[in-house]
């Protein structure tokens, strides 16, 4: 058996392994590792709070809490146009059509902002 023969069996059993593996675990999130993925867990389970800014833009745009915990669980951080080099961190959580700046402080999160995606906002808060 040549150099070659070997190296396609090696690679037909690693194959069979992880196709084994996969269908022995088919809920387990392979790519929980992820950056977006992990911040989105940070942003699930941490405390949240609504600063006085993010109260005026939550009145001006009708959102209701439950409209920001339905973010945090179903929405997508846009990493791009997110703040992670300084203190707090900021992030920009978008679902729905809306944007919402967050900033992180260890376990809790603070609503600061809430607009349209893409479009300039028509709210007059401070």
């Amino acid at each position: 058996m040549n150099l070659k023969q070997r190296i396609i069996r090696y690679l037909i059993g690693v194959g069979i392994g992880c196709l084994i593996v996969f269908a022995m675990f088919p809920n387990y999130d392979w790519l929980g590792w992820t950056p977006g993925k992990v911040i989105m867990r940070n942003i699930r389970e941490a405390r949240w709070e609504v600063s006085e800014r993010g109260k005026c833009f939550m009145d001006c745009y009708k959102v209701t809490n439950d409209r920001f915990d339905q973010a945090r669980f179903n929405g997508n951080v846009n990493i791009d146009q997110s703040d992670t080099r300084n203190k707090p961190i900021r992030y920009q959580l978008e679902h729905d059509a809306l944007m919402f700046q967050i900033e992180m402080r260890d376990t809790l999160i603070v609503l600061t902002e809430i607009g349209l995606i893409g479009n300039a906002g028509t709210c007059n808060c401070p």
